[in-house]
């Protein structure tokens, strides 16, 4: 009998001292993880800003709305730019409005985040 309760204290201390182990290697202090947030484009998920993605594999910027007006600056496709304006002309094309000038609609893919153009982008490329 005096065995037996012998057994039942030394399994009960074998396993409080596996459970104690146990607890003991879990707690062990984690490498501290670091986020870095990528503030290079500050509204990329702006509601109020688009973002257009070049399609064309080349495509003239325009210094006014229209085929006429005087070319501004180039650009290629895959690049993505931030929207600043939009217009409607004589013809009922679309352009819209960026740092270098103007573009048509017919050279580009327009997206409501950056993020989504830059899948995108990634998806031309295959």
């Amino acid at each position: 009998m005096k065995y037996i309760k012998n057994e039942k204290y030394l399994l009960f201390f074998f396993i409080s001292l596996v459970l104690s182990l146990f607890c003991l290697s879990s707690c062990k202090k984690q490498k501290e993880e670091v986020i870095v947030f990528d503030d290079s484009y500050p509204l990329a998920l702006s509601p109020n800003v688009s973002w257009a993605l070049v399609t064309d594999p080349y495509a003239a910027y325009k210094s006014e709305m229209g085929w006429d007006s005087a070319t501004s600056g180039h650009c290629r496709r895959g690049e993505i730019l931030q929207v600043l304006g939009k217009s409607v002309d004589k013809e009922s094309k679309n352009w819209y409005r960026f740092e270098e000038g103007w573009l048509p609609e017919s050279c580009l893919s327009i997206y409501s985040n950056r993020f989504k153009a830059l899948n995108a982008a990634g998806q031309l490329k295959e």
